[in-house]
């Protein structure tokens, strides 16, 4: 287990991560790390709303996955993308179409075996604790911001199965078993009550280490 607190919010888009990781970080002072994955995508040319090729899709995603990961802090802080959203969001990508006896079928294999490894490799040497937060997906949410992905229904509940799957495959993997996999029951909605569990987590994070800390709530 990693000394520092380094906590990786992961869920679909619309589930609430950023005002949680804010909102945890104004209660405990652990700062919060801005993944800038708008910026990354903005300083590469890519808009994750125009329609691509597969290739480009996947050289957007690959990316995404070397800039952030280069980017995240060294001492503790608390953050809303972490490497299992990355993953999530690349295998989103792979349609049902796409075949091994090509070439490009070949060339996205390799690259999503690469986002596999960077991935699996950052969330052991960045994160203490990944934890899930899981969306109302209430219908209608409105699709005016164009620069993040789309908040459709049907889009959200399949980032958010990737995301459970990949937590489950990332909680397996041996160099893995020091980070910390948790999500947040789907009933608490309230933002208090999921801050208070963020804070509990936190305290055993520290308790571990023979600390006695109080958060303040």
């Amino acid at each position: 287990m990693n000394h520092q607190f380094r906590l990786g919010l992961c869920g679909a888009q619309g589930s609430g991560k950023t005002t949680l990781a804010k909102a945890f970080s104004e209660q405990t002072d652990v700062p919060y790390f801005d993944s800038g994955v708008r910026h990354i995508l903005k300083c590469n040319g890519f808009d994750c709303r125009a329609e691509m090729t597969l290739p480009e899709y996947f050289r957007m995603q690959k990316t995404v996955c070397k800039e952030l990961i280069a980017s995240y802090p060294t001492e503790s802080f608390v953050t809303d993308r972490t490497p299992i959203d990355v993953m999530a969001y690349t295998l989103a990508y792979v349609p049902p179409t796409i075949s091994t006896d090509t070439k490009e079928g070949h060339d996205i294999e390799f690259a999503l075996i690469d986002i596999i490894s960077e991935s699996r490799l950052a969330t052991e040497k960045h994160f203490s604790n990944i934890v899930m937060a899981r969306g109302t997906f209430v219908s209608g949410q409105t699709d005016t911001r164009t620069d993040r992905a789309s908040v459709h229904l049907g889009y959200r509940l399949k980032i958010e199965s990737l995301i459970e799957g990949e937590m489950r495959r990332f909680s397996e993997f041996t160099n893995t078993a020091g980070v910390v996999f948790q999500a947040i029951p789907s009933h608490i909605q309230n933002l208090s009550k999921r801050v208070d569990s963020l804070i509990g987590v936190y305290e055993k994070h520290i308790d571990s280490y023979g600390y006695e800390t109080i958060a303040s709530h």
